[in-house]
């Protein structure tokens, strides 16, 4: 998006809403969870109550970012009421009615007016109002952008949450997606009392004997193809139990074997509980592989997608895999 949004368009949304439904896409990251708090804030200082629902339990390394402990795990059960009586839904860091699965759902049969926020390249259109700024660092930085726009004094709950999108989604300020605008709103938010140090530890020195443990196994059992520039693993059912590790525990894995000389592409399978493979795929940067993800069903970005299939987990593999060769040798 080249042209300035029209931010008075999500500025109105809210002002008109009593209660808005903020939710993400499954599995959420520091980007989803930390742009979902920014905006439950956001929504309370415009007199609005919001109301966090996600598809997962949020990550334990990033729930001490959830201070007012809002979040809660959608059951249909128990929160179908809640967004009937909603008359908004913001969702951020997606653009996919298909990840909201049974959410989703419920959002179109009510005709819950639906305003989107995000910086993937969009695969469906999700929402009348959509905030879709592909050059933006994350979702957080969508957001940022809004409110400095705006002029909204951003509580230091607003502002933390903030910093730990752009410090996640950027894998501190080491992937492509740092651009110069995403390092000054960085230096913004610490100059604005960002605990950048806290957030650091929260999520990155905060891990468990388990994950370690499942982290070492996954690394012993990669596995290499197209000259070693593709590397790949499977984080199964089976190993999550003999390691005692969560299926959240796994988030970042994907980045690993980008660190291996040589290797130009990563891929994550993960049995998922829910009778799903998520697939997880990463690039250096010299393939775009959001294209591979897309022909299943996926998106992403260019160089950091994914995709989730509703098969067993070595038919995905040979799927994915197949296409991932061809793409080698396609490029040379």
């Amino acid at each position: 998006m080249n042209k300035r949004p029209d931010w008075q368009a999500l500025e109105r949304f809210i002002a008109t809403k009593k209660r808005v439904i903020i939710t993400t896409h499954v599995h959420p990251d520091g980007d989803a969870i930390g742009s979902e708090i920014a905006m439950a804030e956001y929504c309370r200082l415009c007199g609005c109550e919001p109301v966090i629902l996600n598809q997962d339990p949020t990550p334990e390394f990033f729930r001490s970012a959830d201070v007012n402990r809002e979040i809660r795990c959608f059951e249909v059960e128990k929160h179908a009421a809640w967004i009937r009586s909603a008359d908004g839904c913001v969702v951020v860091d997606m653009s996919d009615w298909a990840r909201l699965r049974e959410m989703g759902r419920l959002l179109r049969q009510h005709r819950i007016p639906v305003a989107c926020v995000d910086h993937h390249i969009p695969t469906d259109v999700l929402g009348a109002v959509q905030f879709n700024l592909q050059e933006a660092s994350s979702a957080g930085e969508v957001l940022y952008r809004f409110f400095k726009d705006r002029k909204i004094k951003m509580t230091l709950t607003m502002i933390n949450a903030l910093y730990m999108c752009v410090l996640t989604d950027t894998g501190s300020f080491r992937y492509s997606n740092t651009t110069p605008y995403a390092l000054r709103m960085a230096a913004d938010l610490v100059h604005r009392g960002a605990e950048f140090q806290q957030i650091y530890e929260m999520v990155y020195e905060n891990e468990s004997r388990a994950r370690t443990e499942l982290k070492g196994r996954l690394l012993a059992e990669l596995q290499f193809e197209c000259g070693n520039q593709l590397a790949y693993f499977s984080v199964t059912k089976s190993l999550l139990q003999e390691t005692g590790a969560q299926l959240w525990e796994t988030e970042g894995f994907s980045e690993l074997p980008r660190q291996i000389k040589g290797v130009e592409v990563s891929i994550m399978f993960t049995e998922a509980d829910d009778h799903h493979v998520k697939v997880s795929i990463r690039s250096k940067g010299r393939l775009p592989i959001n294209g591979l993800a897309i022909k299943f069903g996926g998106g992403g970005h260019l160089y950091a997608a994914g995709a989730t299939l509703s098969l067993p987990l070595e038919q995905v593999k040979e799927q994915i895999l197949s296409e991932a060769r061809l793409l080698f040798e396609q490029n040379g």
